[in-house]
């Protein structure tokens, strides 16, 4: 084992490759909707708080957060997706507007909602979450319009991002033809991963789970486990699917970057500071390790920029993005690095 250091020098000369790159965002996209107030009383009608609301405010969410996450690191994203045909939907495209983002990749479906989940806060606990959305897959003319789409836009990009919500965006025949037209330029593809759709996932440039969606692609039931049970998970999922790279997020813990050739097992302790709120910090490290990834980083500098970037973000209430001069300040921690014969 060994602590490498990464000069100043190395991670400003990443971090201001970020702005020289693109990347297509493919994916579910949906609103964040916090209902904010206060609790003074138990309801009548039933044993349940009354939240007294205060205020509302909206935040982009999924695949739209990662959006927002590389924007502000600035990198120019391209979203690809679908919402409704609806207030929520014109909501969510002025939101990416007033961000600097277009929606033109951005299709309204006549079928579906837009997805938005509403979370009950009194005195920042979440009291409830309400989630407003239909979960099927796009109609074939959807999937063709927004595979058109996809084409287009990855003519320009370095690489691409699926963000998999599991709400229909993302579908088998889909899957394979992003893999297969990525595979085929040379592009590099990241995945946050669903259940539903892990044996998709072959052979891509890396996939981004928590500890209990690797514990789903394993097919083993969710638990906590220790050092070395988290590294025989991962190289059985990296083995699986035929990956180069594998990081898997372990809330505390910090992370875990597995890379096939060499064989090679890091592990990066969570540098967070506090833990207010975990919402959006999977995007967050995707969109990160993804930026720095296609701006000539390595794995392991893009890992340990993307766990520095989910530690800031998880000390915020709600999704939250990280700029590059603040995310350069926080950076300087060692890891630790360990090869698997």
């Amino acid at each position: 084992m060994h602590n490498p250091a990464f000069a100043s020098e190395r991670l400003r000369s990443i971090v201001d490759g970020f702005k020289k790159c693109s990347i297509v965002v493919v994916g579910d996209v949906m609103l964040d909707e916090y209902m904010w107030g206060d609790v003074r009383r138990i309801s009548p009608e039933a044993p349940v708080p009354v939240v007294e609301i205060e205020q509302i405010t909206r935040r982009l969410g999924g695949a739209a957060n990662v959006v927002q996450n590389l924007q502000k690191l600035g990198t120019k994203p391209l979203l690809v997706s679908v919402c409704g045909k609806d207030d929520n939907g014109t909501n969510l495209k002025k939101m990416l507007l007033e961000i600097g983002c277009t929606s033109e990749g951005m299709i309204e479906s006549d079928n579906r909602p837009t997805t938005i989940k509403t979370r009950v806060m009194a005195r920042n606990q979440q009291i409830v979450r309400a989630d407003r959305e239909l979960i099927t897959d796009l109609s074939e003319n959807e999937h063709k319009t927004i595979g058109a789409i996809f084409e287009k836009f990855l003519c320009s990009a370095n690489g691409v991002i699926i963000s998999d919500y599991g709400k229909g965006v993302i579908s088998q025949p889909f899957v394979g033809q992003i893999i297969e037209k990525c595979t085929k330029s040379g592009k590099f593809i990241a995945i946050d991963p669903k259940d539903r759709h892990f044996d998709l996932y072959q052979g891509v440039t890396v996939i981004t789970p928590n500890l209990k969606e690797a514990h789903a692609m394993a097919g083993m039931p969710y638990r906590h486990c220790s050092d070395e049970e988290v590294k025989n998970l991962g190289w059985r999922i990296l083995d699986n699917l035929s990956l180069p790279y594998l990081l898997v997020t372990l809330s505390e813990r910090g992370m875990a970057l597995f890379e096939k050739n060499g064989r090679k097992f890091t592990h990066l302790p969570t540098v967070a500071r506090k833990v207010f709120d975990v919402t959006g910090a999977g995007d967050t490290v995707i969109s990160v390790f993804s930026a720095a990834f296609t701006s000539g980083a390595t794995p392991i500098e893009a890992a340990y920029l993307a766990n520095h970037a989910a530690g800031l973000t998880v000390a915020e209430l709600g999704t939250a993005s990280v700029d590059p001069e603040t995310l350069l300040e926080d950076c300087g921690c060692g890891i630790k690095e360990s090869v698997l014969l």
